[in-house]
């Protein structure tokens, strides 16, 4: 589950990147017509200040302050260095855009390492406030004269590595290594998070470093800071979907996903429901924090269901499966495998008695021995019922029927497969 999540989050982003990539190889856009450099210079505004107004719509800061600091950059871009000779050492390079590139990666991990805690939260205006006094220091410095930009253009143009490291780039080398350093962060991070908005600032962060290193061609800039706006769009719909449609504590679609795809169904097709066998005598013994481990384990086991069916979690400890253009027939074979499998799965518990630390000059034997004397392993079982649309015959229909064969697994006995 968590590599699908992780691929799912990652798999936009990382076509961003190679994108980004790929018009960096197709080499300078200076020769492009009038309208269509003002049209390239105008797109990331426009891209940024939607997925700034739709991150705020749907609370999501992160997204806000990623969009405002790569609208920043590009202004800085396209005020102080696209059209310029790049190879002399104009102050608004220097000083500027040196600032800029070395500033923009550090203020990137900062939005995305800090969770969201609502748009007017202390920590979302602590970073603004941060946003707001760097930009003024850079005015201070513009303003204080030569000693002070030589200070600045000194600072973000030290040599951690020889002169070759960066000789390809524009990016002074501190701004380089951040970058790097941040991508790489941000992918681990999203990657082992699974989070759609993790996924979308890594895409923003590496198309804004593309961004700043083809600064000297301003279409190009342009170009790649928007691909940076619609990373930053995309991880806001995926948030907004995994919100609506797939359910926060197993990572399975939801009801609402369900009734989508019964609703697009056209023929026939089977669809089961699931029912934890005594769930609430189980949560009043082990607790409520065990029985959302129980529900993972379950949730875990159906994405693995067999016969092309789909795993839902209708609600509480129930759970839907859904065989499109199928019989109940086919669906009860496969069905029967998952009970079996649920059947056979066990976890152990970790008794309240169990001390937290390692106790010190205990062998490993011994150790093993009093791990498991303070461990209950537990199992649970499901009943399941299944129903085949009839002709003519409406979702919650369907639903109703399988219902009822629920009902008739567990009168049954449980631990069993009603049609």
């Amino acid at each position: 589950m968590v590599l699908r999540n992780a691929l799912f989050v990652l798999l936009f982003p990382i076509l961003m990147l190679l994108s980004g990539l790929a018009v960096l190889a197709v080499g300078p856009m200076a020769d492009l017509p009038v309208p269509m450099v003002v049209l390239a210079g105008a797109a990331p505004y426009a891209l940024c200040l939607f997925a700034g107004l739709t991150g705020a719509w749907f609370k999501c800061p992160r997204v806000v302050l990623m969009a405002a600091l790569v609208l920043g950059a590009h202004w800085v871009v396209q005020t102080f260095v696209a059209g310029t000779n790049i190879y002399a050492r104009e102050p608004g390079l220097t000083v500027v855009y040196a600032a800029v590139a070395v500033l923009f990666p550090l203020n990137a991990l900062l939005f995305a390492i800090k969770t969201d805690r609502g748009l007017l939260s202390q920590g979302m205006i602590g970073r603004v406030l941060l946003l707001v006094l760097q930009s003024a220091a850079l005015i201070v410095v513009w303003d204080g004269g030569d000693l002070a930009r030589q200070a600045v253009d000194d600072l973000t143009h030290v040599r951690i590595f020889d002169k070759d490291f960066d000789a390809w780039t524009l990016l002074p080398q501190p701004a380089l290594i951040l970058f790097l350093l941040a991508s790489l962060g941000l992918l681990a991070r999203a990657a082992y998070s699974g989070g759609a908005l993790d996924g979308g600032l890594f895409g923003a962060v590496a198309a804004s470093g593309l961004a700043l290193h083809s600064a000297g061609d301003g279409a190009l800039s342009a170009a790649l800071f928007a691909l940076a706006g619609v990373a930053l769009l995309v991880c806001v719909a995926q948030e907004s979907y995994r919100l609506a449609f797939l359910d926060e504590l197993t990572g399975l679609p939801g009801r609402r996903a369900l009734m989508h795809d019964l609703n697009a169904q056209s023929g026939a097709y089977a669809v089961a429901m699931l029912d934890v066998d005594h769930f609430k005598k189980f949560n009043d013994t082990y607790g409520h924090d065990v029985g959302d481990q129980v529900l993972k384990m379950v949730a875990g086991q159906m994405l693995r269901v067999s016969g092309g069916g789909r795993a839902y979690r209708y609600g509480g400890e129930e759970f839907t499966v859904l065989f499109a253009r199928r019989d109940a027939r086919h669906a009860v074979a496969h069905l029967e495998k998952l009970r079996a499998a649920i059947e056979n799965a066990s976890f152990k518990l970790r008794a309240e008695d169990r001390p937290d630390v390692k106790p010190t000059g205990v062998k490993p034997r011994q150790l093993a021995k009093r791990k498991a004397a303070h461990q209950d392993t537990v199992s649970v079982t499901i009943s399941i019922g299944v129903s085949q649309r009839q002709d003519g015959e409406e979702p919650d229909e369907a639903l109703k029927a399988a219902d009822q064969a629920l009902y008739r697994a567990k009168d049954g006995g449980r631990n069993r497969v009603a049609v």
